[in-house]
């Protein structure tokens, strides 16, 4: 048996491969209703969906287009630009065979990063990185606020995996590169979450608790109240259709906009808002016991930007259960429509990174040892 298929055995494999590609999958789940009210999802598809299906979409949505950060094909399983941009992260770090920083990223986006599959404040981050000198921790001010920093962040949690504290720091340095504000709040949040979740014996609790502990400036921060409300809702529903009912009633958080997608029609149901996604996330995966399949349909079920939210908890139920704990057909069809970059590999090279990030650790333990 080869050195690979040895680690491909191992835990730490299973969850590394579990987060990314749980991410992938959540996010072909939400794609296909992305932006529609969970009202016009049930009405539309005769009730919940609840397998990957292909992007048939009433005309007045977004569509499928080659180059788009939308999905690039109409296939089931088609992940859109949140994995896009979360492969360039796990790159970066397979690259560096540990943790990175926000320079890191930055060379990799400079290499690598098609800006055709950006949306609005990532397309802005590419432009800056190629016609400007600007630092890489300051590129991401005054970029239009989105969900872009959180959706993109769940290979940081696996570098970092079992130290949710290192992984929000990790997180808010690293996602400088894309925003400012509450965006890289939202980021640490979550990878923090799914640093914990990589535990062996992670509990769900303990991930909800962590995604709050080690969230940057605590109580002070734009994303601690939402995310108390969001448990609090959690907490009185007797499940996530009535989670999500609650939610829109009382935490939406509507973008302010001047275009005329703005306006809720009872159909399309538009926001790209941090401080409701990632709580929706959280509590969806909280909600459902981290049971990955029942957590990513409640998540990509809620609508708006269920993309997002269904793709964000994919990383924390892909940590928590591992591959393993992902349908087959799920995995295998993510692999097969989306063949490149292989996720597998990646997935090998994550966990690798891993490996020697903790024998950097057992070398500095070493020395410091050697010296009392």
């Amino acid at each position: 048996m080869t050195d690979v298929e040895n680690l491909q055995m191992t835990l730490l494999f299973k969850k590394a491969f579990g987060t990314i590609i749980g991410g992938a999958i959540g996010d072909a789940l939400g794609g296909p209703i992305e932006t529609m009210h969970y009202k016009f999802i049930r009405e539309y598809h005769g009730g919940r969906v609840e397998d990957l299906i292909d992007y048939d979409r009433p005309p007045e949505f977004f569509q499928p287009q080659k180059y788009s950060s939308y999905a690039w094909s109409s296939k089931a399983g088609t992940y859109t630009d949140d994995t896009y941009f979360q492969l360039l992260i796990t790159k970066a770090i397979v690259k560096k065979m540990g943790r990175i920083t926000a320079d890191d990223l930055l060379e990799m986006w400079r290499d690598e990063a098609d800006y055709r599959r950006a949306w609005a404040s990532l397309s802005n981050s590419y432009a800056k990185i190629v016609h400007t000198r600007i630092p890489a921790r300051e590129i991401g001010i005054g970029n239009i606020p989105d969900n872009s920093s959180p959706m993109s962040i769940g290979p940081i949690g696996v570098i970092n995996a079992c130290n949710p504290q290192q992984a929000a720091l990790d997180a808010y340095d690293v996602i400088s590169l894309c925003h400012d504000g509450h965006s890289r709040e939202a980021a640490a949040m979550l990878a923090a979450a799914v640093a914990e979740a990589m535990k062996p014996n992670a509990t769900i609790e303990g991930v909800v608790e962590a995604a709050i502990r080690y969230l940057p400036h605590g109580k002070d921060s734009k994303m601690y109240s939402p995310m108390i409300k969001a448990m609090d809702l959690a907490d009185q529903a007797n499940d996530t259709e009535e989670l999500t009912e609650l939610f829109y009633d009382q935490l939406i958080i509507q973008v302010e906009r001047r275009s005329k997608m703005a306006t809720d029609t009872g159909r399309m149901s538009l926001s790209v808002e941090r401080m409701e996604s990632v709580p929706c996330a959280i509590a969806m995966f909280y909600r459902e016991k981290g049971d990955f399949r029942k957590s990513v349909i409640a998540s990509a079920n809620f609508g708006r930007d269920c993309d997002t939210i269904a793709c964000m908890t994919g990383y924390i139920a892909g940590a928590f259960n591992g591959v393993d704990g992902i349908p087959a057909k799920w995995v295998e069809t993510s692999l097969k429509v989306n063949p490149e970059p292989n996720q597998l590999e990646l997935a090998v090279g994550l966990a690798k990174a891993v490996l020697q990030e903790t024998n950097k650790m057992k070398g500095l333990i070493e020395t410091i040892e050697g010296m009392v």
